[in-house]
């Protein structure tokens, strides 16, 4: 924190330390690393850069280069998932590897001080593998949330209630069972994973499969219905025991609930920790839902395969303050990013209400990079902003002029999901170009009576005028026409995730787009419900 009280001092320390290790690289020398004395000096020489023009460089390091952006070669590389585009690898240095097992011990110690007996018990991560393969140079790439495993502190990881080689089954469904009957043997305290809807597949999934957990509990085995390799079979074997009693109660509990839920399995939880801001907001409902009343959401915070960016300071926020001591930030008014005369605002300059896209200079040889992400300033704490992420850049719509994003559209439904008292799996709100309108698809956990349909649709559209003035001014013109409510089939959820995974093969890290410009699975609408003869 006095880091924090001393925003500005420190964040020029670090851009000197950066320039001083890489003066000598082909970067460093191409943009005059040994001249520049100051963070002024740094921006007029060294202009903003998109990941294209980061390729060739990466490039030339993956064919076996050295000394082209860090004096320290890396030694990992983070490969993106590849959600919106061609996968990248991002270089890894051991001095990136040092400030990011800081990072994860600052969470850890934050998260510990406002939940005391978040590790009284075990603790089970959906994550990805570490390593998915290796370059032409024999350097391993993979996920940042599988390498991760390795970089937390020894006192988490002894408190796995699996091994990590689970995370290596190759069929997902085989993998989930074999983490949730491993995490089931154990009653768990601390249950987390980057991804919100990650959670709520794998509750959804224990509960599909309670009756063989729950033998398998009983008789101390692993079913054989999933094709969980040998070698992990070996290892469940030595270290499960039959339960008949715990079997009974959970049993119980099932019958009397009408599902088996984690707060059946897991009496001790303390705490979920996953991302709850952005599009992945709206899980939370569903995730509290599954579990005893009180246990809290820890947003993991604002990370990417380019590092670790934020350090939640409680629980049920997804805003935190900056990790200074891993990168040098600037900040570019959202609605100036791309401009010749965009202004670049240094941390202590930003302003709290206002949202920014990120750029970054990170010690693993990213130079004013922009990260095409958009953050909210929603306060100070010690003098460094609180960041509260938004969504990626460019999700933006706009059929006539209303420039919706994702936070108008998550804040509308979530308004009026709230409002009715439904919970929903998942919505998607599409752009339809061709009729001018939005398209609101939704997976409620529970039928809905049709009658109040229309009504919610209508509540839709006037809240998404109440978030974004620009569509109630164009839905009053009649520019845009009446959105229309698409009640999908129970499965769609899952048949989007499955798409996904399909995609990117990784299910922990699988952000499900909640806007959209088509409709993702149409064909899966059970109900279609239009306001054509109902004014705005």
């Amino acid at each position: 924190m006095r880091q924090h009280e001393a925003l500005a001092a420190q964040q020029r320390a670090l851009l000197g330390e950066i320039l001083r290790r890489n003066a000598g690289t082909e970067f460093g020398r191409e943009h005059g690393f040994d001249a520049l004395k100051s963070i002024e000096a740094y921006r007029a020489a060294v202009p903003i850069r998109q990941w294209a023009e980061m390729i060739p460089y990466v490039d030339a390091i993956l064919a076996g280069r050295d000394g082209v952006l860090t004096s320290e070669p890396p030694f990992f590389f983070h490969r993106t998932s590849g959600t919106t585009g061609t996968p990248k690898m991002i270089p890894f240095t051991r001095r990136c590897l040092a400030l990011q097992q800081h990072t994860l011990r600052r969470w850890l110690d934050r998260a510990v001080l406002d939940n005391p007996r978040l590790l009284q018990g075990r603790t089970l991560a959906l994550l990805n593998t570490a390593v998915e393969g290796v370059t032409g140079q024999h350097i391993p790439y993979g996920a940042l949330s599988g390498s991760a495993y390795f970089r937390l502190p020894p006192a988490i990881r002894r408190t796995y209630c699996h091994p990590y080689a689970a995370y290596h089954i190759e069929d997902g469904a085989a993998r989930r069972y074999a983490l949730l009957r491993f995490g089931i043997e154990r009653p768990c305290s601390f249950v987390f994973s980057g991804n919100a809807a990650a959670l709520l597949g794998a509750f959804e999934f224990a509960d599909r499969h309670a009756e063989a957990l729950i033998r398998d509990l009983h008789d101390g085995t692993m079913c054989g219905d999933f094709a969980v390799p040998d070698s992990i079979r070996a290892i469940a074997m030595n270290e499960f025991r039959p339960d008949p009693q715990r079997a009974r109660v959970l049993a119980e509990r099932r019958r009397r609930g009408g599902r088996l839920r984690p707060a059946d399995y897991w009496p001790d939880l303390q705490a979920l920790g996953c991302w709850i801001g952005g599009s992945m907001g709206h899980f939370a409902p569903a995730l509290r839902d599954w579990c005893r009343p009180g246990v809290p959401l820890r947003d993991v915070g604002y990370m990417a395969s380019e590092g670790i960016f934020t350090i939640p300071l409680g629980n049920e926020t997804p805003g935190g303050i900056l990790t200074l001591h891993t990168a040098v930030f600037e900040f570019v008014p959202e609605r100036e990013f791309g401009r010749p005369d965009a202004r670049s605002l240094l941390a202590h300059e930003v302003e709290p209400g206002q949202n920014y896209q990120m750029v970054l200079t990170t010690t693993g040889g990213l130079y004013r990079y922009a990260m095409n992400d958009v953050v909210r300033v929603t306060g100070r704490v010690a003098g460094s902003p609180v960041l509260h992420f938004l969504y990626k850049g460019g999700q933006v719509q706009n059929l006539q002029g209303e420039m919706l994003t994702v936070d108008h559209v998550v804040g509308a439904v979530t308004a009026i999901a709230s409002e009715a008292g439904l919970n929903l799996r998942h919505f998607q709100v599409a752009a339809e170009l061709p009729a001018r309108r939005y398209a609101l698809q939704i997976e409620p956990a529970a039928p809905v009576p049709a009658a109040i349909l229309p009504q919610l649709l209508q509540r839709f559209d006037r809240a998404l005028g109440s978030i974004n003035e620009n569509y109630a001014t164009l839905r009053g013109d009649r520019q845009l026409a009446p959105p229309v409510l698409r009640v999908m089939q129970a499965g769609w959820f899952d048949r989007l995730a499955e798409d996904a995974v399909g995609r990117v093969r990784r299910d922990s890290q699988v952000k499900l787009a909640v806007l959209v410009g088509e409709a993702e699975r149409p064909e899966l609408a059970d109900t279609v419900i239009g306001l054509s003869a109902i004014q705005p």
